[in-house]
């Protein structure tokens, strides 16, 4: 494959990651009854777990990876059925999702629909030709958005109108199979797409995901819009009501430090309409998928130990380094304390953003996380151990977004996206739920009622603590559940972040340990349960950890003066990583780096505490 190719690749982040299956760790309990259950409308919500955000043979970077898996595929694979990757193995997921968005790049569209579908003249041209064969010339060319601008009329058939007119048939194919696959009460489809923007090839993208069937007449990409600024603009006059949408940012940590700055790509101070558009729209970010996670990262702005799960090895960026490198823009956790600053200033705060995950396969296999059946992202670039282990060591099989609503329908997800009642897990169904309050009390945890009690007297995660202009302290209702088809929990933190004389601080507190442990009152960690995995076979230790894990937890550190947030990190016990799954199936030895030994997770979106309200 040429130069170019290589180049369009890594800005569209697709030197990915990869598999597992020796002995998969299994729960503490058997799981069949758990397959394929539906729960029942429910009115304090059901958590329904999902992927927004998913890349089929439409984007070219997937076409050219040798996917040719279809949107009609992906439906299908995300419901229960059987698809052949084109690593040639065969999968299937152990349950089926409750939720899908296939978001491919709208970059692509027009290449898609004249080169790798079209029949008319254009498509024996011998650029697509050329294309089709793995030369992709073209697709650079006509996708060429982001930081190089329009498309370039030349490479257009009829000019620039020819390929809008394409991309918009692609959009309109998009739209009819989101309706048709649409199951209410069982499965729930999103129209949506990703919007690409690009900065020095770091990623600035957006999964724009669309709360009905009210949608603007085409999906503008990154050639169009250049710039999130752009994005923003362009939702405020397309999609007007009943169009609801909102735009996932995702891979800050691919983004050289500018997906979180205060700056935008071209360098000038976002103004003050651009913080109100963001706001308004970017409601939710991605926390985790296939290219690590977003959480936070040591020596920026933390020493949290837990800030390298799944991280690419980048070094700091400096006036040297801008590309391939991590700043404190690059990671959540530090947009959450920018937030927090910014309402000082703003009056408002522009980056209240609540937390999901999803995998950004490129694999039309939406969901298919499990590290011990994983078989890649990106098509043949890891369709095989050897070339995972080789070439995509530092990735991984990506997460799941979860919602909590009372049903499985658009209405009720999209409502809980918006108001940003979701959490993301690192791959396993992790159940977790958050509320905080000033009335909970120590034995809240422990009545019946205490779901419709944390409701009716607090607010649950993506919510904000009204001031009331006491000292006390609020407390908080933390609760996670096991997945049953994964291994059980050990252990919840809280993680805090407020503002203290304008300087952004943060704590992190171990509050509920399993297997009867304590966190201990210093460290505020939880010692270990002495639960490990086996780098033979990976087998698990039996009869360590919760099936459960709640509790009433209260800020000891609280100063009612000071802005703050909270958000929930629950751990599982010890498990393989796809690499040492991998390794042992070759006979290789374990790499060492990343952790061949992990602790799958989730993240609760957060609630804030403002004295000012």
């Amino acid at each position: 494959m040429k130069r170019i190719g290589l180049v369009l690749l890594a800005a569209l982040g697709l030197f990915a990651c990869a598999p597992a299956s020796t002995k998969a760790p299994p729960g503490k309990d058997a799981a069949a009854a758990v397959v394929d259950a539906r729960p029942a409308n429910n009115p304090l919500n059901n958590a329904y777990f999902g992927d927004l955000h998913v890349h089929t043979k439409v984007s070219i970077d997937s076409f050219l990876r040798s996917n040719m898996l279809t949107m009609e595929d992906a439906y299908r694979f995300a419901q229960g059925g059987e698809v052949q990757v084109a690593g040639g193995e065969h999968v299937k997921l152990d349950r089926p999702l409750d939720f899908v968005a296939l978001t491919d790049h709208s970059e692509s569209y027009q290449t898609y629909d004249l080169c790798v579908e079209g029949d008319g003249p254009f498509s024996r041209t011998p650029r697509c030709q050329e294309l089709k064969k793995g030369d992709i010339s073209l697709g650079v060319i006509l996708n060429s958005g982001g930081e190089n601008g329009m498309r370039d009329p030349k490479e257009c058939p009829g000019g620039l109108d020819g390929c809008r007119e394409a991309a918009k048939r692609v959009w309109r194919r998009v739209q009819d199979l989101a309706r048709r696959e649409y199951r209410p009460g069982v499965f729930t489809t999103f129209v949506g797409y990703e919007h690409s923007a690009t900065y020095m090839g770091g990623h600035m993208h957006r999964n724009v995901i669309f709360g009905n069937e009210h949608v603007p007449d085409h999906a503008e990409s990154a050639m169009d819009a250049v710039r999130n600024t752009d994005l923003w603009k362009w939702l405020d006059t397309a999609c007007t009501a009943p169009c609801d949408v909102v735009a996932i940012p995702h891979n800050a940590n691919n983004s050289w430090g500018m997906a979180f700055a205060l700056e935008t790509t071209a360098h000038q101070p976002y103004t003050t309409d651009d913080w109100k558009r963001r706001a308004k729209y970017e409601r939710l970010t991605e926390i985790f998928q296939i290219k690590g996670g977003s959480e936070c990262g040591v020596g920026f702005g933390t020493t949290d130990e837990e800030c390298g799960f799944n991280a690419t090895p980048f070094r700091n960026c400096t006036d040297e380094l801008k590309t391939r490198c991590y700043a404190e823009g690059s990671f959540v956790r530090n947009a959450l304390k920018t937030g927090l600053k910014l309402k000082e200033t703003l009056g408002f705060n522009p980056l209240k953003l609540g937390f999901v995950a999803s995998t950004d396969t490129h694999n039309s296999t939406p969901g298919q996380v499990k590290e011990s059946a994983y078989v890649g992202s990106i098509g043949l670039g890891d369709g095989s151990p050897k070339d995972r282990l080789a070439n995509q060591l530092y990735r991984n099989p990506g997460g799941l977004a979860g919602i909590w609503a009372p049903q499985n329908t658009r209405e009720a997800l999209f409502g809980a996206m918006k108001r940003r009642e979701t959490f993301g897990t690192s791959g396993p169904r992790i159940r977790v739920r958050f509320f905080g309050g000033w009335n909970f009390d120590a034995t809240l945890a422990s009545r019946p009622d205490y779901i419709a009690r944390a409701y009716k007297t607090g607010v649950p995660m993506g919510g904000d603590l009204s001031p009331r202009g006491a000292s006390a302290a609020p407390a908080f209702l933390v609760w996670a559940a096991q997945d049953p088809m994964s291994v059980p929990l050990r252990r919840i933190q809280v993680v805090k972040g407020w503002i203290d004389g304008g300087q952004s601080k943060e704590a992190i507190y171990d509050v509920v340990c399993s297997d009867g442990l304590k966190p201990d009152a210093a460290t505020h960690r939880c010692p270990s349960n002495g639960a490990t995995a086996s780098l033979t076979d990976c087998s698990v230790t039996p009869d360590k950890g919760a099936a459960e894990l709640k509790t009433v937890w209260r800020d000891p550190d609280f100063d009612a003066r000071q802005p703050a947030f909270y958000y929930l990190r629950v751990f599982e016990n010890p498990s393989c990583r796809w690499s040492t799954y991998d390794s042992l199936r070759l006979g290789r030895p374990v790499p060492p780096a990343p952790a061949p030994i992990q602790e799958e997770r989730a993240w609760s979106s957060p609630i804030w505490y403002d004295p000012k309200g």
